[in-house]
């Protein structure tokens, strides 16, 4: 186990580059790149820094679960924002993000990758991306919010943990060669910028728009995982706090904001 503490990891070996206005940190190996950028955030790192490594030892996503990848085959990033939002609409950045990431894979590689709400990346029914936000709050103002990604990009089937192989895949699996992290790097920032203006300027309507093209999800049959018990039903919608609006077999309505949510059919 890995006990060195976040503030020593800062200082850790490490390139500053700027790329695309972006002020990048990159490391060879961290605990988790979203305790680094907290850090860095909460001492003065600017909106829009962004902070990359190789590797993490203790990588995570939602609900704690630990997330892996080997050295140098996924795109593992966590991008520090500032935004003058109320509190409530904090989750919608994680869609903005499923956006932006659906769209880079495209772009790059061609395939269309799909959400599923709220924060992975599927491509032809396989997940390639997991997206986990983090914020830190003053009283009802938001000091900080650390959007953190990892894709899959060059990642064989023996890197894949046995037991994610039949549910989990990686960029250069589906293309059949290896897909440059550099330029998907330089395509999310590109992607970033232009859907961030959008999102701003324009507010939900614009997010949802660009969420239902990209989705997975709506549609479908959903089972929600709420602590020892499940509820089926048909994801119907987004709503502007970012939750999932789920109709039940009894015909109402209801909004899920950070339940756990399964696809019990995914269109290919």
């Amino acid at each position: 186990m890995n006990y060195r503490s976040v503030k020593e990891e800062t200082y850790l070996p490490h390139k500053h580059i700027s790329l695309l206005g972006k002020e990048l940190y990159l490391y060879r190996e961290v605990t988790s790149t979203n305790s680094i950028a907290k850090h860095m955030a909460k001492y003065g790192a600017g909106e829009g820094t962004i902070v990359m490594s190789r590797s993490q030892s203790s990588g995570r996503g939602r609900m704690q679960r630990h997330w892996s990848c080997p050295p140098g085959k996924g795109l593992l990033l966590s991008m520090i924002l500032k935004p003058e939002i109320s509190v409530q609409f904090v989750p919608q950045f994680t869609l903005l993000t499923a956006v932006v990431v659906a769209e880079t894979i495209k772009t790059v590689t061609g395939f269309r990758a799909g959400i599923k709400w709220p924060n992975d990346i599927y491509i032809n029914g396989k997940k390639v991306c997991g997206i986990l936000a983090e914020s830190s709050f003053s009283r009802a103002k938001i000091e900080y919010l650390i959007i953190g990604l990892g894709i899959n990009v060059n990642l064989s089937i023996h890197h894949l943990p046995p037991d994610c192989q039949d549910t989990s895949t990686s960029l250069s699996l589906e293309l059949g060669q290896n897909v440059s992290r550099i330029k998907l790097l330089k395509q999310f920032i590109i992607s970033w910028d232009e859907h961030i203006r959008g999102f701003l300027k324009a507010g939900h309507p614009y997010l949802r728009s660009k969420w239902i093209e990209n989705n997975v999800t709506l549609g479908q049959n959903v089972t929600v995982n709420k602590g020892n018990h499940s509820i089926n039903g048909l994801a119907l919608d987004i709503s502007e706090k970012g939750g999932l609006i789920v109709r039940l077999s009894d015909g109402s309505l209801h909004e899920y904001l950070a339940e756990d949510v399964s696809l019990r059919k995914i269109n290919k």
